[in-house]
């Protein structure tokens, strides 16, 4: 993270773990960059993504029919829309049909589970 983006959120994030700035959009996707093409790897489930018909597999397109040139251009454009909440258009393909779909964000930290670990014998 750089340095000047830190700064102003330090005190929030050793206070209570986090910023108090507005969460951005959340989908609920895991992707791959391959070739430059966003290939959707995961869906979380009860996201928004799953609820909108996002399945692994799938290739994001377009954010607002503005084509996506790989991964970070992909979250700068979803988190273009604003905070947390907005619903942000997507064109995937989806096996041999291109779908156009809306996905109603939300904030991530609501899906965050803590993580399990268990030590079998």
């Amino acid at each position: 993270m750089p340095i000047d983006l830190l700064k102003p959120i330090l005190s929030d994030l050793k206070f209570s773990g986090r910023s108090k700035l507005p969460s951005r959009p959340w989908l609920g996707v895991r992707t791959e960059e391959l070739y430059g093409h966003l290939i959707v790897e995961r869906v979380t489930l009860v996201s928004p993504a799953e609820k909108a018909g996002i399945k692994p597999g799938d290739i994001i397109l377009a954010v607002n029919k503005l084509e996506v040139h790989g991964m970070a251009d992909f979250y700068r454009k979803v988190w273009a829309y604003g905070k947390a909440g907005v619903d942000v258009p997507l064109r995937i393909l989806q096996g041999i049909q291109i779908r156009d779909i809306v996905v109603h964000s939300t904030a991530g930290n609501q899906y965050r589970q803590p993580v399990q670990s268990s030590v079998e014998m």
